[in-house]
């Protein structure tokens, strides 16, 4: 087995959580809010209503290692974790080493389970599984989430319960390669793939005008889908790699991670979408 965490980074992500009612100068009742603050630098991570249930980054990390050993999926894996945004949120990536597909020569993928957490608010708890590419240098996310759960801050995590998602995760995850064959023998027409960025990966809301996109990032997925193009022919898996390049190669943002969830995020519901399964030339 091979753990790629450290204590460093354990230590990083444990820290203690202190509450702390919130209160105004000249009244004297009760507010309704708290806020969290880091017990180490005491520095605020949030204000939640009193009803906000806190599950500690300790809680989540040890359920997540607990689950992966009673999922029983291999004894090869790598267990990351990520602290971020001074604390605030919390990635835990499991990599298992000897669990791969290659869908093509050359090209794997590994099978992953994810876990997030925050304090801020911003991410809820969520396991999930899917694959990462291998195929560049960052690596390049599966838009396809085989398995998800969201849920609601408890005190209690259920370890048998992640465990079974994270082993029924890994028998789709298995069969993913046929799906992949069928994504490079379906054409595409790039026109259409143009709109499906627009209108499914990147749309945006606008009060006065229908049809609004991030023109930005379209143009960017438009640009990459040509170069996918060259390297794998015009069909449905050089779509799939420009939309996995897309939401890996954040490097140049403020949170990276952030950004590549939030990414995978709009993938995943933009491939659910009629759009894409109606994507061919």
């Amino acid at each position: 087995m091979m753990l790629d965490f450290t204590q460093n980074a354990i230590d990083a992500a444990c820290f203690e959580i202190e509450e702390r009612p919130v209160t105004f100068e000249g009244f004297d009742g009760e507010t309704g809010y708290k806020g969290l603050f880091r017990k180490d630098t005491g520095k605020l991570l949030k204000v939640h209503q009193n009803s906000y249930t806190l599950l500690t980054n300790e809680s989540v990390i040890n359920a997540q290692y607990d689950a992966i050993k009673k999922a029983n999926v291999s004894q090869d894996f790598d267990f990351n974790v990520h602290c971020l945004d001074e604390g605030r949120k919390l990635k835990v990536e499991i990599l298992f080493n000897d669990v791969t597909i290659e869908p093509e020569v050359g090209d794997y993928v590994k099978f992953r389970a994810t876990a997030f957490n925050s304090y801020d608010g911003s991410w809820a708890f969520q396991n999930q599984t899917d694959g990462l590419r291998l195929w560049c240098t960052n690596g390049c996310t599966s838009a396809d989430t085989i398995a998800r759960v969201w849920a609601r801050h408890t005190t209690h995590l259920n370890v048998t319960g992640e465990a079974e998602r994270i082993a029924n995760g890994l028998d789709v995850f298995m069969n993913q390669k046929e799906l992949w064959d069928e994504y490079r023998k379906t054409p595409i027409n790039l026109d259409q793939a143009a709109h499906f960025f627009k209108t499914e990966v990147v749309p945006t809301k606008s009060k006065v005008e229908e049809g609004t996109f991030n023109k930005k990032q379209a143009t960017r997925l438009i640009e990459q889908l040509g170069a996918e193009c060259e390297a794998l022919g015009r069909n449905k898996w050089a779509l799939y790699n420009c939309l996995t390049h897309w939401a890996s190669h954040t490097q140049d943002s403020k949170l990276p991670e952030g950004v590549t969830r939030d990414r995978e995020q709009a993938i995943a519901k933009a491939m659910r979408s009629k759009a894409w399964h109606a994507i061919a030339a």
